[in-house]
């Protein structure tokens, strides 16, 4: 969670420096971009952030086995190298963090997290584009993976996206990609060995029509062939949806879509249809903003192996205090119901908050807080994690000539 922490102040570091936070996204810009506040040409944003504070259960033990707690401090070197043309953008990011704790210094770790994402016009209308993220972390717990629980073993991801994007009209465009993602569990440690892991090959598509000047029809399908534990478990699964995006006002958007979410029949599981559905509301009080986000499909599982009905809420603010303090927190949820023997029930429960001064246009001080719960269907499967602290992050872009 540090590291989302850092990511996010960073990133408000850069756009509180550049300029007013751009629009929110919507379909009525179909195309996906890069940093659309960083300035014209090169330019580069290194940043530092350190942060203390105290985690009750660093083992992410189930409750009642006396799970320990350690005080922590992390160092978080990163950079942003950004390219902001008339035909090509460009970005890419790296961060790795020094873990340290006080007393439990056998867990003292270095994590890893970079990405990158490059767009360009190769003519009027059409544009390709690829993105790449990768990660390597101590717990499953920060990773956010469908189906997985929360344990203390190291969790890696690599998730690659590569398409085009297209406006055939003034109304009509799309975006189509080719989809890749890859997750490792290491299950060498007595105890995880029942983490499977695997990969998945898809490929999903977008189309957008504009009705009006505040109403666009989408239409979206998606495909993906995932590959899951070592005996070779085959899950293929397809997703089709229908539905709108709504301006109500220059500052509140809708978005929704129903449809369908199939599995396809495997030697672990018959197929089976169910529906699928998105909703998102994005609204901007002047300074305030509030995100809201729930979805339903069906989906692979990396923890146990198998497919997962997975049905996720979040809730995202943000909220000047001050002409210096600045606030901001999430809530999200996550259900996965079982569609194979081998899984088990999984509800997941993630909250953070933070309170921050702006000590300087480059750097910022900040309390946040933490909590963490899951449930899962078995002898200690509850688990709860809390983390407060603090952390002081500088940044400051350069441009490069």
């Amino acid at each position: 969670m540090y590291r989302k922490r850092a990511f996010l102040t960073v990133t408000l570091l850069a756009l509180m420096m550049a300029s007013a936070a751009a629009a929110q996204e919507s379909n009525f810009v179909t195309a996906p971009s890069a940093d659309a506040q960083a300035p014209p040409g090169w330019s580069f944003v290194p940043s530092m952030t350190y942060s203390a504070g105290w985690d009750d259960n660093v083992l992410l033990r189930g409750n009642g086995d006396a799970p320990p707690g350690d005080f922590l401090n992390i160092l978080n070197p990163r950079g942003s190298l950004n390219l902001n043309g008339k035909r090509s953008q460009l970005s890419a990011n790296y961060d790795g963090a020094f873990v340290l704790y006080h007393d439990l210094n056998t867990l003292n770790s270095y994590d890893q997290h970079a990405s990158f994402f490059g767009r360009r016009l190769i003519a009027p209308h059409v544009a390709i584009f690829a993105s790449d993220t990768a990660s390597s972390m101590p717990t499953t717990e920060t990773s956010q993976l469908v189906g997985v629980p929360f344990v203390r073993t190291g969790s890696r991801i690599n998730d690659f996206h590569s398409g085009f994007d297209a406006a055939f009209t003034k109304r009509t465009s799309m975006v189509a990609s080719y989809d890749f993602q890859l997750v490792d569990f290491d299950n060498t440690q007595p105890g995880f060995a029942e983490l499977q892991g695997g990969h998945a090959h898809g490929a999903s598509m977008t189309l957008t029509h504009v009705m009006t000047a505040h109403f666009a029809l989408t239409g979206a399908y998606d495909f993906e062939h995932a590959t899951v534990g070592g005996f070779g478990q085959v899950f293929n699964v397809q997703n089709a949806w229908v539905g709108g995006d709504y301006k109500l006002t220059d500052r509140t958007h809708v978005s929704g879509a129903g449809g369908l979410s199939r599995l396809g029949v495997s030697q672990f599981a018959d197929s089976r249809t169910g529906p699928a559905w998105r909703f998102s509301l994005t609204h901007q009080f002047h300074r305030y903003g509030v995100d809201l986000l729930f979805s339903r499909s069906y989906v692979p599982s990396y923890g146990f192996g198998g497919t997962t009905q997975n049905e996720e809420a979040t809730a995202r603010f943000r909220a000047p205090l001050g002409r210096r303090i600045y606030s901001a927190g999430s809530f999200s949820w996550r259900a996965n119901d079982p569609l194979t023997l081998s899984d088990l029930p999984l509800r997941s429960l993630w909250i953070e908050g933070n309170v921050g001064y702006m000590l300087t246009p480059s750097v910022h001080l900040e309390v946040f807080f933490e909590k963490t719960h899951q449930a899962i269907d078995r002898p200690g499967g509850d688990v709860d994690r809390n983390r407060i602290g603090f952390q002081l992050t500088t940044a400051k872009p350069m441009r490069i000539q």
